[in-house]
C-alpha cells in the first residue's frame, strides 16, 4: 500500500519553527509532518543543536569581549540637521544637485549603470536557478553513467491500463513487437523521447534540450526505494509538444535514475521504475507486454484451485488491507503491504508505537501474514564534493504572490488569512489521504485482477473504495463552499471539466488522484506555501476549474462503484 506522502516544509520553515516564528496554523502542520517524517526530524535535531551551540558561543564570547570604547551615537540628530538644511529646497533641486557638482554627473551615471547591471545579473541568476540546477545535475548524471559500468537493467513501464517489463543494456536493446509495447513506443517516438533507454539521464537531457520553451523545478526528496536516503527530483514542463511534462528521480549518492513519469497532452501518462532484482536469461526480451491492466509478478490468482498450499493469495492481501482500513491505517501511515515469498508482508519505518500495537492486534492472528516494523535510520548528508553542493543549493523562495495579497485584503486581516489557510489545508490533507488510498486500491486490484476475485472479495474491495470516494466528498465540499466565493470575487471563472469515459472505476480513480494533486498544488501556491511560476493572473480560474474537475471525477468514480 502506498503511504500518503506529505509535503516537506519549505526552505527555512524548520528554522522558523525552532525559533517560534511560525504562525500557529503552520506550526501545527509542521508538528504533524514531523511525527511521520524521519528525515525532517533529523534535520530539526541538527538545527536545534546548531542553535544551542550558537547560543553557548555567544554567552562565552560576550564575557571575553572588552566594553565598547564609546556609546552608540544618536543618528536621529544628524538626520534632523540634514532635514533642516534641505527644508527650503524643492524636490527637483534635490534631484538636480548631483549634476551641478564637478564630476557629479559622471559619478552618478557610472554608479547607476553599475547598480542596474548588478541588479540585472542577480535577477537573471535567480530566475534561471532551477534551470541551472536541472542542467547541472543532468550533466553530472550523464558523465557518471558514461564512465561507469553499463550493466543490463530491468525496467517496469506502466500506463493507465497496461504494464510492460523491459531489459535495456549495453549489448542490446529489446525491441518487442507486442501491441502493448508498440503503442507505448509510438508515444515515445511522437514525443521525441528515446525509447531505447528511456529511464536514463541522457534520454531525459536530450528531450529537455530539444524543447523550445520549458520551466524546470528541482527538489530533494526521500528515496522511494531506500528509506533514509535522498534523491533529486527534476520536473520539466514543456511549453509545446506531445509531452506536457516529465519528472525524473535520481539518487543523490550516485545520480542513478530510479523513477520517471511522463505526462502527455491528452492526459495519458507513463511511469518507469527500475526493478532492483537482477535480470535472468529469460528476461532478455520484453516480458508480459500484452496485458490489459497492471499486474504484479509472481502473484497467484484468488481462486483456491490455483493456489499452492501454504502460500498467501491475493484474497489474503485484500483481507489485510481491509483490517488496516478498519483502524484507519491506510490514511497517511507509512505502511506498505506486499506479497513476498508466499506471505502478506506488512512493513513500515517510523510507525508510532501505539499504531504498531493496533496493527499487531489486528494482524497477528491472521494466517500467512508477517508484520515487520523498523525504526528510521539516522539521516546522513549525501557525500558530495563542495562544488556539487554549491550547484544544487535550494532555490530562493519566491516573493508572496499577488493573489495571496488579494485574498488577505478580501478577508480583512492577516489573522483571518491564517485561519482560512489552516482550515483549507486541513481539508486538503484529508482529501489527499482519501485520493491516495483510493488510487492504491485501484493499482493493487486493476480491472483484470478484480475480475479474478471471488464474489465476496469483490464486494469487500468495492466497499472500501466506495467509503474512500464518499469520505472524499466532505473535505472537497468544504473547500468549494469556502473558497469559490473568494475565487469568484477575484475574477475566477471555472471551465467545464472534460467528459469522463471510463469503463471501470480503476482508471477513474487515477484521474481522481491527478485532479486532487492539481488542487493541492494550486491551493499551496495561492496560500503562499509553495512557489509559483510568477504568473498568478489565471490562478483563481485554474483553481476553480481544478475543484470542479475534482468533484466531477469523484462523482464518476462513485457512480462506477455502485
Amino acid at each position: 500500500m502506498s503511504s500518503f506522502p506529505r509535503h516537506h516544509p519549505e526552505d527555512g520553515a524548520l528554522l522558523r519553527y525552532v525559533d517560534g516564528e511560525l504562525a500557529r496554523g503552520r506550526a501545527k502542520r509542521v508538528e504533524r509532518h514531523l511525527k511521520t517524517c524521519a528525515p525532517c526530524r533529523g534535520e530539526l535535531e541538527e538545527l536545534q543543536k546548531t542553535v544551542g551551540d550558537c547560543a553557548r558561543y555567544r554567552q562565552v564570547w560576550s564575557k571575553l569581549l572588552p566594553p565598547p570604547p564609546n556609546p552608540w551615537p544618536d543618528i536621529y540628530r544628524g538626520f534632523a540637521r540634514v532635514e533642516e538644511s534641505l527644508a527650503g529646497e524643492s524636490l527637483l533641486m534635490r534631484l538636480w544637485r548631483p549634476f551641478t557638482h564637478a564630476g557629479g554627473y559622471r559619478r552618478w551615471a557610472v554608479a547607476s549603470l553599475a547598480a542596474l547591471a548588478v541588479a540585472g545579473v542577480v535577477f537573471y541568476q535567480l530566475r534561471q536557478t532551477p534551470s541551472v540546477q536541472a542542467a547541472s545535475i543532468l550533466q553530472r548524471a550523464v558523465a557518471r553513467a558514461e564512465t561507469g559500468p553499463r550493466a543490463e537493467r530491468r525496467i517496469r513501464i506502466r500506463t493507465r491500463d497496461r504494464q510492460v517489463t523491459r531489459v535495456v543494456g549495453a549489448a542490446r536493446v529489446a525491441a518487442p513487437a507486442e501491441p502493448a509495447a508498440a503503442a507505448i513506443e509510438a508515444r515515445f517516438a511522437a514525443a521525441h523521447f528515446d525509447w531505447a533507454d528511456p529511464l536514463s539521464a541522457r534520454s531525459y537531457q536530450t528531450w529537455r534540450d530539444g524543447l523550445d520553451g520549458k520551466k524546470d523545478e528541482v527538489q530533494t526528496v526521500a528515496d522511494p526505494q531506500a528509506p533514509g536516503q535522498n534523491c533529486y527530483r527534476i520536473r520539466t514542463i514543456a511549453a509545446a509538444g506531445e509531452l506536457a511534462e516529465a519528472t525524473l528521480t535520481l539518487r543523490t549518492a550516485d545520480l542513478r535514475p530510479v523513477e520517471e513519469r511522463l505526462e502527455f497532452r491528452d492526459r495519458e501518462w507513463v511511469e518507469l521504475t527500475e526493478i532492483a532484482e537482477p535480470a535472468t536469461r529469460s528476461d532478455e526480451n520484453t516480458v508480459a507486454a500484452n496485458v490489459t491492466a497492471p499486474v504484479r509478478p509472481a502473484e497467484p490468482p484468488s481462486r483456491s484451485a490455483a493456489i499452492t498450499p501454504g502460500t498467501a493469495p491475493i484474497s489474503d492481501e485484500l483481507q489485510v488491507l481491509s483490517a488496516l482500513h478498519q483502524i484507519g491505517a491506510d490514511l497517511g501511515d507509512p505502511v506498505e503491504v506486499t506479497l513476498s515469498q508466499g506471505k502478506v508482508l506488512v512493513s513500515g519505518v517510523g510507525i508510532p508505537a501505539a499504531r504498531q500495537k493496533q496493527i499487531h492486534e489486528r494482524l497477528d492472528t491472521m494466517a500467512h501474514v508477517a508484520v515487520e516494523f523498523r525504526d528510521p535510520a539516522p539521516v546522513a548528508a549525501p557525500a558530495e564534493p563542495a562544488s556539487a553542493k554549491a550547484e544544487t543549493a535550494p532555490t530562493p523562495a519566491a516573493p508572496p504572490a499577488a493573489v495571496e495579497t488579494r485574498v488577505e485584503r478580501q478577508l480583512g486581516s492577516h489573522a483571518e488569512f491564517e485561519k482560512l489557510s489552516s482550515q483549507l489545508m486541513d481539508w486538503n490533507e484529508a482529501a489527499m489521504a482519501r485520493a491516495y488510498a483510493l488510487r492504491a486500491l485501484a493499482q493493487k486490484f486493476p480491472a483484470s485482477a478484480e475480475s479474478e476475485l471471488a464474489a465476496g472479495d469483490r464486494r469487500l474491495l468495492r466497499e472500501m473504495a466506495r467509503e474512500h470516494a464518499a469520505a472524499l466528498a466532505q473535505p472537497v465540499a468544504g473547500i468549494e463552499e469556502t473558497l469559490v466565493p473568494i475565487l469568484t470575487a477575484l475574477g475566477g471563472a471555472a471551465e467545464a471539466p472534460p467528459a469522463a469515459n471510463h469503463a471501470s472505476w480503476q482508471p477513474a480513480a487515477e484521474d481522481l488522484f491527478r485532479a486532487s494533486r492539481r488542487v493541492d498544488v494550486l491551493l499551496s501556491v495561492m496560500l503562499g506555501m509553495a512557489p509559483g511560476d510568477g504568473s498568478t493572473a489565471n490562478l483563481p480560474a485554474e483553481l476553480r476549474s481544478a475543484l470542479r474537475e475534482l468533484r466531477a471525477d469523484r462523482d464518476d468514480c462513485q457512480r462506477l462503484l455502485q
